[in-house]
């Protein structure tokens, strides 16, 4: 078993990534108020990196506009497009999920409503062609290999003409960045070997090429807006990613604790190394597209 050196630098036995996704299940997150607190800032950051929260190439003018946000968590997206909208516009928002947590109904604007669903399942049959705009964002941990299912899904909640905006991160292209040579970075390399390489939901490969999957499935118009991010956003979104592995040890602590424990020596070191000038980076990607009139 290979090791690392922890901020002690004391040996650390590293973790398989056999042990990890054994330990993780389906979801490889905790469903916690700090994965809350990290779903809220990552929605700002994301903004930021891209200008935008729903794609400038996706009209908004109608008069009566019709809103889902799918794997919609927290609720922040919608909350923040709402901001956004013009207030003679009649809106309706959805959020679809399977764990909501946007908060009381009395606290939520009044044109926003949420409901569970899974993209994985067949669309009830009262939202099927309904939506005039789908947002999906960061579902790269539940789909190891092949989108189609889940973009066909998404495409049957559109009404004829409708716009799917799909937001992912490229992890494929993840790696640890440093202010210089030399600069130590092999806790966060190991961190990221444990909680990104080996596990293909993870490490998603069809991120690439899911512009490509837009236009085999037939939608039109279909464009890739690819971002890294200004170094300083680049690095609070790293601050935000931190809480992933840290995640992952929580949600192995009760069955494996020595891992769990192992991981967090590995964080604590990474944390080190970031303060010294290094992080992760990565690509991430927008892909819009228009669902044919007929």
């Amino acid at each position: 078993m290979a090791t690392t050196l922890a901020p002690s630098s004391v040996p650390v036995s590293v973790p398989t990534v056999t042990e990890i996704k054994n330990g993780v299940g389906e979801y490889p997150l905790a469903r916690d108020y700090v994965d809350y607190n990290r779903l809220n800032l990552q929605h700002h950051l994301w903004k930021d990196i891209f200008g935008y929260s729903l794609s400038p190439r996706i009209p908004r003018d109608k008069k009566t506009l019709k809103v889902a946000d799918v794997a919609t968590g927290t609720g922040v997206w919608l909350l923040d497009l709402h901001s956004q909208l013009d207030p003679s516009t009649e809106t309706e928002l959805v959020g679809l999920d399977t764990d909501i947590y946007v908060g009381p109904k009395q606290w939520l604007p009044e044109n926003l409503t949420v409901r569970q669903w899974s993209v994985f399942d067949d669309v009830p049959a009262d939202l099927a062609g309904t939506f005039d705009i789908v947002n999906v964002r960061l579902i790269v941990f539940v789909i190891e290999e092949d989108p189609s299912p889940v973009l066909r899904n998404l495409l049957k909640l559109l009404k004829p003409g409708g716009y799917l905006q799909w937001c992912e991160i490229d992890l494929e292209s993840q790696h640890v960045e440093t202010i210089a040579p030399g600069v130590k970075k092999d806790c966060l390399e190991a961190v990221q070997q444990l909680t990104v390489v080996g596990d293909t939901r993870l490490k998603p490969l069809w991120v690439k090429t899911l512009d490509q999957t837009f236009q085999a499935e037939g939608l039109e118009g279909v464009h890739a807006d690819w971002q890294a991010g200004r170094r300083h956003t680049a690095m609070s979104m790293h601050w935000c990613n931190l809480t992933i592995p840290m995640n992952i040890s929580d949600k192995i602590k009760k069955t494996n604790p020595e891992k769990a424990a192992q991981i967090d020596a590995l964080i604590a070191g990474a944390i080190e190394e970031t303060a010294g000038g290094a992080m992760w980076a990565h690509n991430r990607v927008i892909v819009t597209g228009r669902k044919p009139l007929n």
